[in-house]
């Protein structure tokens, strides 16, 4: 498979997902959709502005250089410094206010410091917790250097050491943190506090997009990037083609041959049970229940001036004893946490590169969660008094109140559930490991079709940012591993393919575009097809001795293009349709009164009427309802309310008649729900006028046949998808000798003229053209070509390009296949257009089962049935379905329509499957147990 036909949804735009989508795009993927939940990219990279300079609310250093990818990419361009925080050499207060002697903190962070470093051998074979191999060992230190003195202050610093190490390693306590397993994690040697010279930890995603330091050299990812999409249900196996299946919390999906899942180990911990489908193995639940993630959070405090002495780059916090048990602060400062109050877990206070003005605090564990859930002016309060407290007194200084608070909350934000990953005892006790995450999930072909990256899937440098982007090109490259191949860099044309127009897609509009340029003398166009037939949405298919539509069913009106032109070469019938006839059934069997079926469209039908009004402006902005759902609701209560003597069975029909008609404004207008679908924009839809819902003789592709019968042969390319258009680029052209040269030339001719350079290379020696062009040498001759690129490795280019593909296809490729990406106001357009699908079942039977009389089967659901379609249960698909049409001029065929989220669950069954249900369903509203099997199932997407 060429790397432009694969389709990849990566789930997550942080720096694993970026990583990801980087490495993909520049070795030729281009149908890439990355989906984050958050309204910004970066995930736990998070930059904000401040002041003149920036604050980073999650990763903020880089952890050394040795090996470590971040070091590599920035260091070459200076973009790195060492930072001025250093939380082990600063001062370290108790709570009395009383600053500890220089000469005994050194001695006893001196002994933490060693047991620290000898961990890398000492816990290897250590079956304990940190917290245990720390403790035992600290007090035979601590009695060897001090003997019995300074008990009790040692006490006080293992007690901050321990929310050091818990900063570090993000766990809630390191007695929950693995001595065994802390091993794994690998130190890159070198300065492990590097800080970014300006503009914050962001500046590792221009580094990996390639925006820096030339902006030109972009690989082009955030076009990829879908804001506010939050997955909830991903289907990574027995689906069409070997296809993934990612669906979104706003009711979009996104179907691609590989899916890299990138969320943090916190989101899969919280939805991994109930995400996928079929649901994860053991194996890898396992992973998500044994590996651990702590949260670890910042608070930032700007101050009207540095009150804090100049030598100091911050302070460190050590409770006494006493203060632990009576500490109580006079403000608003929130509540404790385990007994304490959650401002002693702050470890301390320290200075913030390129703002000198700012302190910034940590907090983790419990008291970190508690804390994202106070006030600001709460944590402000508090922040303010334990300043006070330590600092003020140790100091001897008034402490300014702080100006403005900005504060990381990773825990209660459900797309993070906490900032790193770290291995726990329940690691060591489940046997979970980093590599059992990683591992790739696949189909029956051993193709990597759910792939997961992201720092809690590194083997060694969990919890980094290298980590993540090391693990995001990981997966890129697994995908790259099982095709075994390499993007092709295409970097000569085929001067042949030179046209002066190309037209993307046969349907009826890029045939009307093709037909109406040839009408007018031009001839010199291709049309590019991606399916292996034309006619895009119309497609007529012949069964029994005549034709059913699967695609588009009737002309709407007379005074159209459509209908003059099927007028033209006589291909209209004389027999007219209509929709919703037949009887409307309820689920218990009773066929409701056609009075009321009739009254009840009646009072729908005048209360969309009045959207005209809407869109016509004939009527105040502030009554305009938001929505057709909205309207609906709203009027057909007060119709219910204005029929005060109804009996309550009487009231109860005409709630589900309503909500037939519900299903059936879902399909007409081709939504997902009613509450999507614009009231103003609604009544601006106008009827051309004449006679409505007109058939075609033979079928709706008879008009398709037509045009393309009179098309020039080899005009139509079938099986042509196109994945990237570039439509602003100089591009150098390789032809074969100056006749090629002057052809091209003359197909340009009329074009808005701007230089491109064409390398003319001849077999023989460089001689002079007539036109002054020498062979061999690259001169000016016109504007550059659109470019179009086609899945096969075909090219073409042209001096215009009609693009006519489907609202669909556009809101899924127009960020990417388009270059340079298209005017925001365009992409902005076709994102907020609606557009969803309409699916058509035709159940074809040897003979009717029903009664000559019988036009149809409208389901009337009852007003108690909750059903909801969904991946949960196979055949609420169902629901969504208005009913069963008799089809006119076919023996024995009934056609059903469904829209909604109905429409995209019926595509994931089988035709057999497809039947049963629908047998079923007519068994159970007809309360005929005799109906039979179909003996076919026709549905458009198994066509």
């Amino acid at each position: 498979m060429l790397m432009d036909e694969l389709q990849v949804v990566v789930v997550g735009a942080g720096a694993a997902g970026l990583a990801a989508a980087a490495r993909l795009r520049e070795r030729g993927v281009m149908d890439i959709v990355i989906l984050e939940a958050e309204e910004r990219l970066g995930g736990r990279i998070h930059t904000v502005p401040f002041e003149d300079a920036v604050l980073d609310l999650g990763a903020q250093w880089v952890h050394g250089e040795v090996g470590n990818v971040v070091y590599s990419m920035a260091n070459k361009y200076g973009l790195l410094t060492a930072s001025g925080t250093e939380m082990l050499e600063s001062p370290y207060i108790d709570s009395t206010g009383k600053i500890i002697d220089k000469e005994i903190t050194e001695k006893i962070i001196g002994i933490l410091s060693l047991i620290h470093k000898a961990g890398d051998t000492m816990l290897k074979d250590f079956k304990g917790s940190l917290g245990e191999y720390y403790t035992t060992v600290f007090q035979k230190k601590m009695e060897e250097e001090f003997s019995t003195s300074h008990s009790t202050l040692g006490r006080y610093f293992l007690d901050w050491f321990q929310k050091f190490e818990n900063n570090i390693d993000g766990s809630d306590s390191w007695f929950e943190t693995s001595g065994r397993g802390l091993t794994e994690y690998w130190e890159c040697e070198g300065n492990l506090l590097l800080a970014w010279k300006s503009g914050g930890y962001q500046k590792v995603l221009d580094l990996l997009m390639h925006k820096y330091p030339d902006k030109k050299m972009e690989v082009p990812v955030d076009c990829h990037i879908k804001y506010e999409k939050e997955v909830t249900y991903i289907i990574w196996k027995n689906l069409p083609g070997d296809k993934v299946t990612v669906e979104c919390s706003d009711g979009s999906s996104y179907t691609a041959d590989h899916v890299i899942v990138t969320v943090s180990l916190g989101v899969l911990k919280e939805k991994a049970w109930s995400m996928f489908y079929p649901a994860l193995p053991p194996r890898k639940l396992n992973a998500i229940k044994g590996l651990a993630i702590g949260c670890v959070n910042k608070i930032y405090l700007k101050f009207p001036y540095r009150w804090w002495p100049e030598p100091y780059s911050g302070f460190s916090f050590l409770w006494t004893d006493e203060d632990k048990q009576t500490f109580k602060p006079s403000g608003s400062t929130g509540r404790g946490v385990g007994g304490k109050h959650w401002l002693q877990d702050i470890l301390g206070f320290y200075s913030v590169d390129n703002q000198p003005l700012v302190l910034c605090g940590w907090i983790v564990g419990p008291p970190s969660r508690c804390m994202e859930h106070l006030s600001d002016e709460q944590v402000i309060q508090g922040c303010f008094e334990l300043l006070q407290k330590f600092a003020g007194k140790c100091f001897n200084v008034t402490i300014p109140r702080p100006e403005c608070m900005v504060r990381s909350r990773w825990s209660s934000n459900p797309h993070f559930r906490g900032s790193y990953s770290f291995r726990s005892m329940t690691s060591d006790r489940l046997g979970a490991f980093a590599s059992h995450l990683a591992e790739p999930l696949t189909n029956d072909d051993k193709k990597p079709v759910l792939l997961f990256a992201g720092e809690a899937t590194h083997d060694h440098f969990y919890s980094t940012v290298h980590g993540a982007v090391e693990s995001g090109w990981r997966e890129a490259d697994r995908i790259f591993t099982y095709y075994n191949c390499h993007s092709p860099n295409i970097s000569v044309l085929d001067h042949m393919n030179f046209y002066q127009v190309i037209v993307i897609g046969a349907g009826i509009a890029g045939l009307a575009a093709a037909k109406t340029l040839i009408d007018n003398g031009l001839q010199d166009l291709k049309i590019l097809e991606a399916q292996d037939h034309p006619g895009g949405r119309i497609s007529s298919v012949f069964l029994n001795g005549s034709w059913i539509e699967v695609g588009a069913q009737w002309i709407h009106g007379q005074n159209n293009e459509v209908w003059k032109l099927a007028h033209k070469y006589d291909l209209l019938s004389t027999v007219t349709s209509s929709e919703g006839e037949g009887v409307y059934i309820r689920e218990d069997g009773v066929v409701i009164d056609p009075a009321l079926v009739e009254e009840v469209c009646q009072v729908v039908t005048e209360i969309l009427q009045e959207c005209e009004e809407y869109a016509y402006g004939y009527c105040d902005k502030k009554v305009i309802p938001k929505s057709i759902g909205q309207h609906l609701k709203q009027k057909f209560e007060r119709y219910l309310e204005s029929c005060s003597e109804d009996s309550e069975e009487l009231h109860r029909m005409k709630e589900e008649l309503y909500d037939w008609h519900l299903r059936f404004q879902v399909i007409d207008n081709s939504c997902t729900v009613l509450d999507k679908l614009s009231a103003k924009a609604w009544g601006s839809y106008s009827f051309s006028g004449g006679t409505d819902y007109i058939n075609f003789k033979e079928g709706y592709g008879s008009l398709v046949r037509t045009i393309v019968k009179e098309l020039p042969a080899g005009m139509l390319c079938l099986n042509r998808p196109v994945t990237a258009i570039k439509w602003q680029q100089s591009i150098n052209l390789q032809v074969q000798n100056d006749t090629a040269l002057d052809t091209i030339c003359n197909k340009l001719n009329g074009v808005h003229m701007t230089p491109f350079h064409v390398d003319v290379h001849g077999g023989m020696a460089p001689q002079t053209h007539r036109n002054g062009i020498e062979s061999g040498v690259p001169k000016t001759v016109g504007k550059p070509p659109v470019v179009v690129f086609c899945s096969n490795g075909t090219v073409y280019t042209a001096g215009h390009v009609i693009v006519t593909c489907s609202l669909g296809c556009l809101k899924a490729c127009c960020k990417t296949m388009f270059e340079p990406e298209l005017p925001h106001s365009m992409i902005q357009a076709v994102q907020d257009m609606g557009f969803a699908a309409v699916n058509k079942i035709f159940l074809v039977f040897e003979k009717p089962w029903w009664t000559p009389d019988i036009k149809g089967f409208q389901l009337i659901w009852s007003r108690d049935n909750n059903v909801t379609p969904s991946h949960k249960e196979r055949s609420s698909w169902t629901r969504d379905l208005t009913g069963f049409d008799v089809i006119h001029g076919q023996e024995g065929v009934l056609l059903g329509w469904v829209g909604g989220k109905g429409a995209e669950l019926v595509e994931e069954m089988t035709e057999d499957e497809i039947g049963q249900q629908c047998i079923e369903l007519l068994k159970k509203f007809t309360m005929n147990e005799n109906i039979p099997l179909p003996c076919q199932v026709i549905s458009v997407f198994h066509i």
